[in-house]
């Protein structure tokens, strides 16, 4: 793989696939950088449509970095770009993958996915209070019905002596 400096973001491209490596570091700020977003498009092939993208058979790499096989994963969970991504490292972006990263984030794409995010841990944030309530609920009893059988003969029986030794005191 060759070196490649696109903008202030260095990267690493193989000569063979065009794919392109992007270490940790690089990739946050070519995500939260408009100046480095616009060199990869000024710098990017006009992309094949989305329609006429042949299905590729699904292959793990590994990172250049330790060797491990990476994880694949849609990027931001909704961009519909699958890469591959070792956490320590970086990301592998295929031919054109890239240039699609960064038109999804220049839609608003980041932004969908966060927002999507913030309400998924707040609709789970709902849902545990939910489940902490309804536990606390059926811990403390709320009448006489609510006792087990012989529960209330025993509190009764309780009570009475707590009464009783109170007034030898």
């Amino acid at each position: 793989m060759r070196e490649v400096t696109l903008g202030k973001s260095t990267m690493r491209e193989c000569s063979v696939c065009e794919g392109v490596w992007v270490d940790t570091v690089a990739l946050h700020q070519i995500c939260t950088d408009r100046e480095r977003q616009a060199s990869i498009l000024g710098n990017a092939a006009d992309l094949v449509p989305a329609a006429s993208r042949s299905i590729e058979q699904v292959r793990y790499v590994p990172c250049p970095s330790c060797k491990q096989l990476m994880h694949r994963v849609n990027f931001a969970k909704c961009s519909n770009v699958i890469v591959d991504v070792c956490k320590p490292h970086g990301t592998w972006f295929d031919k054109e993958e890239l240039h699609r990263i960064v038109r999804f984030i220049n839609a608003g794409g980041l932004d969908v996915a966060r927002q999507r995010e913030m309400e998924a841990l707040e609709q789970q944030r709902r849902e545990a209070s939910a489940v902490r309530m309804a536990a606390v609920g059926r811990d403390r009893p709320t009448g006489y019905g609510s006792f087990a059988p012989g529960a209330r003969e025993n509190a009764i029986h309780l009570a009475l002596g707590a009464l009783f030794d109170s007034w030898f005191d």
